[in-house]
């Protein structure tokens, strides 16, 4: 073969080769790939094992079947009282729900399950696994232990949730003031409703105006006069007249917030707000700053109180009458209602009606909490109305919005509407004038009268010099008209020190009975201005107020009547 043939012949045969050597060179590259891919995982696996080994760190495996999910919503803001002490927060817990779709065994999954929850009730969860739905809420709020004994049971299709859990520390002691919230955690009562958005949006904490010590006060001698004179319930109220705070609200028979399940229904009713009373002759404040506010009057005017005061069919009488003639000051002093209805109707009706709207008590209260009922009041002001209702009969109000009168009256004639928020004594407003400042210094040497002479002298704290006035009223009945006789809201409401006050004090028992030292009555001079008297001098120390030693000043030193 000629060196040309051959050289046409190594250019076939390279041709020929070319497709080999470039299939040779993918499945090199191919191989190469491979192995590094090999070596890397490799790589990952033993630093790993090497972590494990030499730190002692452990992987983290979640079954899919008892997967924990992120928590439903961001944390609610904690409630304090006045001092900073915690009186509302949210705990981290844990829920239990399923998904019946995935249970392989629902009747013997919802039985194994009611073992470990045994307040379950394992008919009802039987029903809801064997249903068709895709998502059953087992229990909210599980313990560890009961989550442990649950992710034991290994049962596919049951799962945990974040949530969160609204915790009350002081169990009862705060109950009608903070609320609860429902289980999503919205308020559904108390400041906790009031304020919902704010806590809801809000990482800052609530102050609230309640002093922990200050109610732990009341509520205890609450409980013990309940107990003491056999009441049905109670009520208390402390507030600032300065600021218009309220230091103290309790309301008997309360609830845990903690176990709202186990609360009776009539423990959720909160007197203080929710109920309206007949304020029985503790309104006979309010006729006297009318009589004193008009100028048609002063304390020494005196009004015929003998016998028995007619108007058409209806009879006036006094419990304990003098039948004589009365001052402005024994009126109040002896609490004479024939003396009262006879004010007032020489004040006139028109005239009384207008003093009541100006001190708010004709509408309903502006208050942060939403539980609060309107006053009830005649349609039409007629005599009748105008005399009954200068010795607190025929008209009602709820025992805050009475005590925001009074205060108003004796806070130097300044009206301050009440508050549960804590505020700034130095961004206080003016507040609201309803009598003059001479008006209130003469109704406050008055009240302070009625303790040291009058009706409520067992209200009298010598450290303190107390001012007020007792009301007695009998309770409408239930399904007809009319009162019961054998059924009294006594009340005592007043304030300290004397003579320039700077809290208000409100007791209400509801139904107390007679005792033996109370000698068979039941009038609120023997109860409430008892518990009144103890509740004064538990408090008086803890809102460090010096004693007071002036013994007594008379009415007549302090109104420049002369």
């Amino acid at each position: 073969m000629s060196k040309r043939g051959t050289q046409d012949l190594l250019r076939l045969l390279d041709a020929y080769c070319e497709p080999l050597r470039q299939s040779a060179a993918k499945r090199r590259q191919r191989i190469v790939f491979a192995i590094g891919v090999f070596l890397l995982f490799a790589g990952i696996i033993s630093a790993r094992l090497l972590q494990i080994m030499v730190l002692g760190e452990t992987p983290e495996v979640v079954s899919s079947s008892f997967e924990v999910t992120p928590p439903l919503r961001f944390s609610r803001a904690d409630i304090t009282d006045r001092r900073g002490s915690l009186i509302a927060t949210s705990l981290p817990t844990v829920s239990v729900y399923a998904n019946p779709r995935e249970l392989l065994n629902p009747v013997t999954d919802a039985q194994q399950l009611a073992k470990v929850l045994p307040e379950i009730n394992l008919e009802k969860l039987t029903q809801r696994f064997t249903s068709k739905r895709g998502f059953v809420w087992v229990k909210h709020h599980i313990t560890p232990a009961e989550k442990n004994k649950i992710l034991h049971l290994g049962i596919p299709g049951v799962f945990f949730q974040k949530t969160e859990r609204r915790v009350y520390p002081d169990c009862n002691l705060f109950a009608h003031v903070v609320g609860l919230t429902d289980i999503d955690n919205r308020g559904i009562a108390g400041a906790e409703k009031a304020f919902d958005v704010t806590l809801s949006s809000s990482t800052e904490p609530l102050a609230l105006s309640v002093d922990s010590v200050v109610q732990h006060a009341v509520r205890d001698l609450l409980c013990e006069g309940v107990k003491e004179f056999n009441a049905i319930g109670a009520a208390g109220l402390v507030v600032d007249l300065k600021t218009g705070e309220i230091l103290s609200l309790v309301s008997l028979p309360d609830f845990d917030p903690n176990r709202i399940k186990t609360a009776a229904a009539k423990a959720l009713f909160n007197r203080v707000t929710c109920a309206v009373f007949e304020p029985g002759s503790a309104a006979k404040i309010l006729n006297t700053a009318l009589a004193l506010e008009s100028g048609k009057v002063n304390i020494n005017t005196q009004f015929d109180a003998r016998g028995v005061f007619s108007i058409g069919r209806y009879k006036i009488h006094d419990f304990h009458g003098k039948n004589k003639f009365l001052t402005v000051a024994e009126i109040l002093k002896y609490s004479s209602n024939i003396g009262s209805a006879r004010m007032a109707l020489e004040i006139g009706n028109e005239a009384q009606r207008v003093f009541f709207k100006k001190l708010g008590l004709l509408s309903l209260l502006s208050f942060e909490l939403c539980e609060i009922q309107a006053p009830l009041y005649p349609k039409h002001w007629r005599d009748i109305n105008t005399a009954t209702i200068a010795f607190g009969h025929g008209i009602a109000f709820n025992p805050l919005q009475f005590s925001a009168a009074i205060g108003g009256i004796v806070n130097n004639g300044i009206y301050r509407t009440p508050t549960i928020l804590k505020v700034d004594p130095a961004a206080t407003g003016p507040g609201r004038r309803v009598v003059s400042e001479k008006t209130s210094h003469q109704i406050r040497a008055l009240m302070r009268l009625v303790v040291t002479e009058g009706t409520s002298r067992k209200a009298d704290v010598k450290e303190y010099l107390v001012l007020g006035k007792t009301g007695s009223a009998e309770k409408a009945h239930e399904r007809r008209r009319g009162y019961r006789e054998d059924a009294n809201i006594c009340t005592f409401i007043g304030a300290f020190p004397f003579p320039t006050p700077r809290y208000l004090i409100y007791v209400l028992l509801d139904e107390p009975k007679a005792t033996k030292n109370t000698f068979g009555y039941t009038s609120a001079g023997w109860n409430a201005a008892v518990v009144a008297a103890r509740l004064i001098e538990r408090i008086g120390p803890i809102l460090r107020l010096p004693p007071v030693t002036n013994a007594h000043v008379s009415a007549t030193s302090t109104t420049g009547e002369g």
